[in-house]
């Protein structure tokens, strides 16, 4: 790969890499070196590519394994939790968005995700900003595709509660009978 293309491949994966870097680390300093080192892995090891994944999903691995190491040796690892993977879906109602703007609901949305426990904001990350499909996630992060599954479905339900927290009205004092 000479120069220019690895340029390009930076400028093309950056912005997913050093997302899913900040749900993971809660940090943006920490995130922007995992990213970097994560870079600098990939162009060194751009050889061991094999092709059986895309190179994003390969890039999105390195980039999951780098923010595990550096949760590690900052002893701050997420738990891990019992899984029940036959949850039920859960969905995030549209017409809870039906009062606010566009730009709202995007600050709302990345305030939220920052916010979520990391094994749940990653999984969420890849699917919904990076766009990746179960497989790929399975493939950058090790999980089995039921914990796949069941983060991202409890990351939407973690969601869906926090937005209707934030965006349905609450019931007055005055309301509440005591005049």
């Amino acid at each position: 790969m000479t120069d220019l293309e690895f340029r390009d491949f930076v400028d093309t994966y950056r912005v997913k890499a050093l997302s899913m870097a900040r749900r993971m680390l809660k940090n943006d300093e920490d995130a922007r070196d995992a990213v970097q080192e994560s870079f600098v892995r990939a162009f060194r090891n751009m050889h061991k590519f094999r092709g059986d994944a895309s190179i994003g999903t390969w890039l999105y691995r390195i980039v999951y394994t780098t923010c595990l190491n550096i949760l590690r040796s900052q002893h701050r690892m997420p738990l891990h939790e019992s899984l029940n993977e036959n949850e039920s879906p859960v969905w995030i109602e549209p017409e809870i968005f039906d009062t606010i703007d566009q730009a709202t609901i995007e600050d709302i949305l990345q305030e939220e995700m920052s916010a979520m426990p990391t094994l749940y904001a990653v999984v969420m990350d890849l699917f919904y900003v990076q766009d990746c499909s179960y497989e790929q996630i399975v493939s950058i992060t090790g999980m089995s595709l039921g914990t796949v599954k069941t983060r991202l479905n409890r990351g939407r339900l973690m969601l869906r509660d926090a937005i209707r927290s934030r965006l349905e009205p609450t019931p007055s004092f005055a309301q509440g009978g005591n005049q």
